[in-house]
């Protein structure tokens, strides 16, 4: 599939990374539309107004903080409003997504952790979809290598670079996330006395997982090269740790207030 799929109208078009985002788009707001447990804690209405929240926050924090941490990219005003070039953070829209739900929860009295728990289970299947738009456009494109799967951009509209085998990072991601959504859900069904905000936690782990251990075959980032805990590592890369720990954090408060709760 080529990054751009047809021309509309001037530097308007159809890009192939935008129409794998909204096929996941489409297919997990599908799924929480099916779900049974989310259905009891919010109307449909509620959820088209999640949803909504969600995209724009989304696409807002992840181009920030893509900028920030590419700030090499940005030759004119216009590029911020480019997401085709360079794409978003995936960790930036995180990060702006959940921030977002939290101020909307609290104005609306719903309950967060319960309604974020049952959007994390989805959210890894949509950024593995997603990740194949990254593939078709190039972007987030590995290290070269001499292994047999590795891939050949010839396309002059790809993002990453021509004619140089590459590691298919993308394809890594997608899978890895394909994986992380399976054991989400194989939790979700396994355990009936799962606590609010467990799932929550445990995808934030494996998602900062994934971004951490991708990172070292991406030919896209820039690494830290000063001595130190965090020399040789990217950005995405302390930020990725960073979340993990604080998931990690969140996952052992919940499991020591049960234990305090069930003790009282």
């Amino acid at each position: 599939m080529p990054p751009i799929l047809f021309h509309i109208y001037g530097p308007i078009a159809i890009h192939s990374f935008g129409l794998m985002i909204a096929l996941g788009l489409i297919i997990t707001l599908y799924l929480l539309h099916r779900d049974k447990p989310l259905q009891k804690l919010i109307s449909r209405q509620q959820l088209e107004t999640i949803f909504q929240l969600s995209f724009f926050s989304g696409i807002a924090g992840g181009r920030i903080w893509f900028l920030m941490t590419n700030a090499s990219m940005i030759a004119s005003w216009t590029d911020c409003f480019t997401v085709w070039v360079g794409g978003l953070s995936v960790l930036g829209a995180l990060i702006a997504i959940i921030g977002t739900l939290l101020i909307y929860f609290y104005y609306t009295k719903l309950p967060a952790l319960p309604i974020l728990d049952r959007i994390a289970l989805y959210t890894p299947l949509l950024q593995s979809i997603s990740r194949l738009g990254c593939f078709f456009a190039g972007c987030c494109f590995g290290q070269s290598t001499n292994m047999p799967w590795g891939v050949v951009y010839e396309n002059c509209d790809s993002l990453a670079p021509l004619h140089v085998t590459l590691h298919p990072t993308q394809l890594y991601s997608s899978l890895f996330l394909a994986c992380n959504f399976i054991i989400l859900s194989s939790y979700a069904k396994a355990r009936a006395d799962k606590l609010p905000g467990q799932i929550l936690a445990m995808y934030v782990m494996l998602m900062s997982a994934e971004r951490f251990t991708i990172d070292f075959l991406r030919g896209d980032q820039e690494f830290v090269r000063q001595s130190g805990f965090f020399s040789y590592l990217s950005i995405q890369q302390i930020l990725a740790l960073c979340l993990f720990f604080a998931a990690l954090s969140m996952m052992i408060f919940i499991s020591i207030y049960k234990k305090t709760d069930e003790s009282i």
